[in-house]
């Protein structure tokens, strides 16, 4: 039983944790996600379930949105309700439109530097594990870009915006750079992950009611962002055989999703520089 899970999660659970519970679900031992999130963050947590992990790669590029709110007035260590209290600063009375152009300050390509508490491995070390050592070190500035940002409300010193933003931004970074050019500081005290790429949260289920019905197939979930080509069933043999690895053609995307007729996935090919399409992976 292959495909993929779309899952609403709840708060306070690790992603790992997900995992798990979702191996036990389908008695399986594989099942990787796309996108970790935060274990305080709630919302949509993409999983591969047996073979459809080989697929999970496929969505690193995609962009996110999320619901967010900022504490004003408190900094914590890891930017988030879940870290330690670092410092208090006073709140300056602010207005809707302050705040709303304080926002639109951050549209547009930046760098970020990622927290000591993230998942990043630096020289094959994870950033948290030397955080909870209380290490720093140095780590490089990630480019990142805010397409859309929104205020939803404000009141009892909290921030609430929508954001759609690129791969590699962290929400809790944002949010207490937010705080600073608002003159104080903050820390996220929800976070809820709506969107990734095509896929939204209001597809996903809650743990509780994960069942065999909740999988969603290789194909259906892949043809939602590739563009599918099928072939004869000698050509399907030479390109499981490793014998094809490069497909020519014109295509409106860079992403050519190969199937059967019976339509199981067989591999993935990327555009490359000469407008050919290059074997990235099998998924059969």
């Amino acid at each position: 039983m292959d495909g993929f899970i779309f899952l609403d999660k709840k708060a306070n659970e690790l992603s790992s944790k997900v995992d798990g519970d979702i191996k036990h679900i389908f008695n399986t031992s594989k099942v990787g996600h796309v996108g970790t999130l935060d274990p305080f963050a709630t919302g949509l947590l993409i999983l591969g379930v047996n073979k459809a992990t080989k697929g999970i790669t496929f969505f690193d590029d995609f962009d996110k949105e999320y619901i967010a709110t900022i504490k004003l007035g408190i900094e914590t260590d890891s930017m988030d309700i879940d870290g330690k209290e670092m410092s208090k600063r006073e709140v300056p009375n602010l207005s809707k439109d302050k705040i709303e152009e304080v926002l639109n300050s951050f549209l547009g390509k930046s760098k970020q530097l990622p927290p000591m508490t993230s998942a990043i491995k630096i020289n094959g070390t994870v950033l948290y594990k030397l955080a909870h050592k209380g290490k720093e070190i140095d780590r490089p500035l990630r480019d990142i870009e805010i397409y859309e940002i929104e205020l939803l409300d404000y009141k009892n010193n909290e921030i609430t915006f929508r954001a759609l933003v690129s791969k590699g931004t962290y929400m809790r970074v944002l949010g207490s750079d937010i705080a600073r050019k608002l003159g104080t500081v903050g820390h996220l005290s929800s976070l809820r992950r709506t969107k990734v790429g095509p896929f939204s949260v209001t597809e996903a289920n809650k743990i509780e009611d994960i069942s065999d019905l909740s999988l969603k197939s290789t194909y259906e979930v892949l043809s939602r962002f590739c563009i599918t080509v099928s072939f004869d069933d000698k050509t399907i043999r030479d390109i499981k055989d490793g014998k094809i690895k490069i497909l020519e053609g014109s295509y409106p995307s860079d992403k050519l999703l190969v199937v059967d007729s019976l339509h199981y996935v067989i591999a993935m090919y990327l555009k490359t520089n000469n407008n050919k399409y290059e074997f990235t992976r099998g998924l059969f």
